[in-house]
């Protein structure tokens, strides 16, 4: 047999070693801020963000918006109106020292959109875009300057319908503003936006600054609803959803009405659950993998008979990782990881569990804490049986209990549940085989999860995060190790610099860069001091986390950054 480590969610009381998941850290902070107009605005009114990011399990996240995000802005506005200016640089100046991870700026649209009109050619709004980048560069530089560590986004924006609301609101004011452009079809208008996009992308290209960055996203309205009932207008028809190309979507089709904000009544803006989609979009494209940048590697569940659930009574059941207590016979959900690839030399300080609910039956309020604490995380060393799940998971005595901190907000299907593991259990992790989790909860809710036969985001994933510098030294404890070095900018497409401080001693210095797996990409020796900052061009590097270890014979330090 086998031997099998397994990391145990389990609500049966152990006689071994608990870890309580009071214990865990639970601070609540910022990363991400909103900058622009109403495309920043309204996403910050119905917390789109927030509920992107605890759908993806970060529900102790959240953006900040106050002084940065108003209706009908436009670049020239902020940067060019004394008390604007000075909301905006003020709002950013209150982020200084915060972990702000992203800067969400939405501007641009109020700059060129007022501008068209039915039968323009597209480069009439060449004048006015050039005019939006003069400012543009400005808001870039001052909140990178500000925020030298934070990722910017230049949000895009997507397609309008004035057919709709003008149809069933003739009184809707944006019909009159509609009128006096002479009706353009949402083919002229969806051509314009693609050239805003594309004017968009070019910029952020041209920049050439790994902190800055465009995503394309037109069409996404159209790709997620699809037209479920015929358009009553020309070129009529239904599409279903996930049907049109994504960026672009069918450019003779307007956003689906049911996207649209106030009930279908705005021509320009979407509704809150359209937002919490839009921001979903960013989430995935970028936000999630940056926040979890520092991890080493990451694992998905297995998936198929590994994966699924076992009864008190000795049922079992694959297919989804579902968990009950007070509803039928109490439930324990199982989950298979194959961790054989890690290096016997690998140590691991952490891990990170991510889960996603399916669907919530008899949801209960608790649920909706950021910090659940009705589920709970135990491990065990040793044989648990085969990689399956069989009847004899259920009750599988523990090795440790309660070793997880939970983070959740489930406050409807699709949302993630995290479970942060601490050292004391993920030194369990099997590196010569499978590790399998089992999943519990204390309250009376019936909870089904994702297993891993399904796309990336929705089933179970493991973060692992390896003991970087004990592995590169051989040495737990390195005597008067101190913070010498300091890597910038981080993350970075082209070039880093290494900053030494002023006191370090350079006899015999050693400096390595490593990557991942542990393969040293990069070294050299110093004898003397060099210069102060010692550039390090990494342009033609693999993307991906590299770690810069500076020693000698006295002390040792390092530092990581990530490769775009």
């Amino acid at each position: 047999m086998k031997l099998y480590l397994t990391l145990i969610f389990s609500f049966v009381f152990s006689c071994f070693t608990a870890y309580s998941q009071d214990a865990c850290a639970k601070k609540i902070e910022p990363r991400i801020r909103l900058v622009g107009d109403s495309w920043a605005h309204f996403p910050a009114i119905y917390q789109a963000y927030d509920s992107a990011l605890a759908k993806y399990g970060f529900p102790d996240m959240y953006t900040k918006s106050s002084g940065s995000a108003l209706i009908s802005m436009t670049a020239e506005t902020w940067w060019q109106f004394p008390l604007t200016r000075k909301a905006l640089e003020g709002a950013i100046q209150d982020d200084i020292g915060k972990p702000i991870d992203v800067v969400m700026v939405s501007l641009g649209g109020n700059d060129v959109a007022f501008g068209i009109r039915k039968g323009d050619s597209l480069n009439v709004l060449d004048d006015n875009l050039q005019e939006a980048k003069y400012f543009m560069d400005s808001i870039f530089d001052f909140i990178h300057t500000a925020l030298p560590n934070a990722q910017i986004i230049w949000q895009g924006y997507d397609y309008t319908n004035f057919n709709d609301p003008c149809m069933d609101y003739p009184w809707d004011p944006y019909c009159d503003l509609w009128e006096g452009r002479g009706y353009p079809t949402a083919y002229e208008l969806n051509r314009f936006l693609g050239y805003i996009a594309d004017y968009q992308d070019s910029v952020i290209r041209a920049y050439q600054k790994p902190y800055l960055h465009y995503f394309y996203m037109t069409g996404l309205m159209q790709w997620h609803y699809g037209q479920k009932t015929p358009l009553r207008y020309p070129p009529y028809g239904t599409y279903p959803p996930r049907s049109v190309p994504f960026p672009g979507g069918n450019l003779n089709y307007p956003t689906p009405h049911e996207a649209m904000g106030l009930n279908g009544i705005d021509a320009y803006h979407l509704g809150p659950h359209s937002y919490t989609v839009f921001a979903e979009f960013y989430v995935r494209k970028f936000i999630h993998n940056y926040l979890r940048r520092t991890r080493d590697t990451t694992v998905y569940s297995e998936g198929k008979t590994a994966d699924g659930w076992v009864r008190e009574n000795g049922e079992t059941g694959t297919g989804s990782i579902e968990v009950s207590n007070g509803i039928g016979s109490p439930t324990k959900g199982i989950i298979s990881f194959n961790t054989a690839f890690i290096p016997d030399e690998k140590v691991i300080k952490k891990a990170t569990l991510f889960l996603r609910t399916k669907g919530i039956e008899r949801p209960d309020k608790r649920l909706a804490n950021v910090f659940p604490t009705n589920f709970e995380l135990s491990v065990k060393q040793g044989s648990f049986g085969a990689n399956v799940v069989e009847a004899g998971d259920y009750s599988e005595m523990a090795t440790l209990v309660n070793v997880g901190c939970a983070a959740g907000n489930l406050r409807g299907n699709e949302y993630g549940l995290r479970f942060d593991i601490d050292a004391a259990a993920a030194k369990y992790i099997n590196k010569t085989g499978i590790t399998q989790f089992r999943l519990s909860i204390t309250d009376t809710n019936a909870i089904s999860f994702f297993n891993g036969d399904t796309l990336e985001f929705e089933g179970p994933y493991l973060d692992i995060y390896y003991d970087t510098t004990s592995i590169i030294s051989g040495i737990r404890d390195v005597k008067n190790a101190r913070q010498w070095l300091t890597v910038f900018p981080n993350p970075t497409a082209e070039m880093v610099q290494l900053s030494f401080t002023s006191d370090w001693k350079f006899k015999s210095t050693r400096l390595r860069v490593i990557n991942t797996a542990g393969v040293v990409v990069w070294e050299q020796k110093l004898v003397d001091k060099p210069i102060e900052i010692l550039p390090l061009d990494v342009s033609s590097w693999p993307a991906g986390s590299y770690t810069v270890v500076i020693e000698n014979e006295e002390t040792q330090s390092s530092a990581s950054f990530v490769k775009l």
